[in-house]
């Protein structure tokens, strides 16, 4: 199977956690949904089509937990009234606007995320991404969870990747929980720090979400398991999300 590889960066991010409520809680990396509407963005494809359209999607994601600041916003709840038709020179703005109804939450951001992303999909989307990662070309602009925060994406290589048999492996990407089995002595005496997340894998065109369990290492090092799910790709041990 070939894998493009490439890396998703930006200056901030914000993956908003499902069970965020009055505070918006981010992802530390992005979800696979999130990742899949990344390459829809590169692609042209319109909201909520990758989903359905680039299925299966194989995709492995490494990085390291970045740092986080929470940021106030100020949220609108209601749309700016609309200016009237004939304006006159010496109306005044209060007269013609209404009061706005707002809000303001804390949201935490991320600061400088950068992850590894290795993906396969259907043809023929496969060979044009790769033709727009190398040409730095995409339909609209990639973002990092929300439009304002605007995404980079360096194209990296691109090879074949092959299934490899049951066993122990160190895998460098982050691996779904249940397709592995911890090596808790080898991550004992490596001091790995070893975090465990609940993040969105797959959505419906009506938004209906299933999710999955993770485990990925704090630093971004490879963490030791037993799987029958590992693929090696130019040296490196992957596990898709």
């Amino acid at each position: 199977m070939k894998l493009i590889s490439f890396r998703l960066s930006g200056r901030f991010g914000h993956f908003l956690r499902a069970e965020a409520a009055a505070s918006a809680l981010t992802y530390p990396v992005p979800p696979r949904t999130a990742i899949l509407g990344v390459i829809g963005a590169l692609l042209g494809l319109q909201k909520d089509q990758p989903q359905s359209l680039l299925e299966p999607a194989f995709i492995a994601l490494e990085g390291r937990l970045p740092q986080t600041h929470w940021h106030k916003v100020k949220l609108r709840k209601d749309p700016p009234e609309l200016l009237p038709k004939v304006i006159k020179r010496n109306q005044k703005a209060e007269k013609a606007t209404k009061a706005e109804k707002a809000t303001l939450i804390w949201q935490e951001w991320l600061f400088e995320p950068s992850y590894t992303v290795w993906a396969s999909i259907p043809e023929p989307y496969l060979s044009d991404m790769e033709q727009r990662l190398i040409e730095k070309r995409w339909h609209f602009q990639p973002c990092l969870g929300l439009s304002e925060m605007m995404a980079e994406l360096e194209y990296l290589e691109s090879d074949e990747s092959s299934p490899m048999p049951a066993g122990h492996y160190n895998v460098n990407s982050i691996i779904p929980q249940e397709c592995c089995t911890l090596d808790m002595d080898k991550i004992f005496d490596d001091n790995l720090v070893i975090h465990h997340l609940r993040m969105p894998r797959t959505v419906s065109p009506d938004r209906i979400f299933v999710h999955a369990s993770y485990f990925m290492e704090r630093d971004g090092r490879s963490i030791p398991v037993q799987t029958d799910h590992a693929y090696k790709y130019n040296g490196r041990i992957l596990v898709f999300l």
